[in-house]
């Protein structure tokens, strides 16, 4: 069985985590029609929460009201990904400003070592770097001060997770990558906001250029 039963309590929430857990990795495939009798079944609960939670997946975007077809694991295209490229630079940057001036000194030593962490991933595992990846940029929405902006960008960090065949994984484009990142760690060390938020507008951008140069040369 795909996926197990879950208790009563908070049945939603427990469903929507559970659907969204085998979403983010990858057990539901994007496309995937996201039965509401089926899923009741092999989750052991009725129907009626299994179609809310299915809703709330829609409204997070990781799932896709059709129509005709129903309800589907949603799908990212090269076009979906360089707009959310487009809107985590707006968020993101600003997160970035804002944490310059918020970030304590254990913050700032947990964001370093990632940073270290990330350096030896750039060369020989992808998959680690994606995941310190998104980890450093965790660190700095949830360091800035503003609870609204982090729920923005967590949910643009959630579909962020759909574009895993579609993201660039050669070293030259992860180090530079790196790179980028201490540019913001630097300004997020020296306490300069706008600086952040340039560096980390700079970054997202760069990275989204190259992701649409790649996909229209592949």
């Amino acid at each position: 069985m795909l996926l197990q039963p879950v208790g009563s309590a908070r049945v939603v929430d427990a469903v929507r985590e559970r659907l969204r857990g085998a979403i983010l990795a990858g057990d539901l495939a994007p496309g995937t029609r996201l039965s509401v009798p089926e899923l009741a079944r092999q989750l052991g609960v009725s129907r009626s929460p299994v179609r809310e939670a299915v809703l709330l997946l829609v409204g997070e975007g990781l799932a896709v009201e059709h129509s005709r077809r129903g309800v589907e694991v949603a799908r990212l295209d090269v076009s979906g990904l360089l707009e959310l490229y487009e809107l985590r630079a707006a968020v993101e940057g600003l997160a970035a400003c804002l944490a310059a001036g918020r970030m304590g000194g254990t913050d700032l030593a947990a964001l370093r070592g990632v940073l270290d962490a990330q350096g030896a991933a750039a060369v020989a595992d992808h998959r680690g770097f994606r995941e310190l990846d998104a980890r450093f940029h965790r660190i700095i929405v949830q360091t800035c001060g503003n609870g609204r902006l982090a729920r923005h960008a967590e949910l643009l960090a959630r579909e962020m997770r759909l574009a895993g065949p579609l993201l660039l994984n050669d070293p030259a484009h992860l180090r530079r990558s790196h790179e980028e990142h201490r540019a913001v760690e630097h300004a997020l060390r020296q306490r300069d906001g706008p600086g952040a938020e340039a560096a980390m507008r700079a970054h997202l951008t760069r990275v989204a250029g190259a992701v649409r140069r790649h996909h229209a040369h592949p």
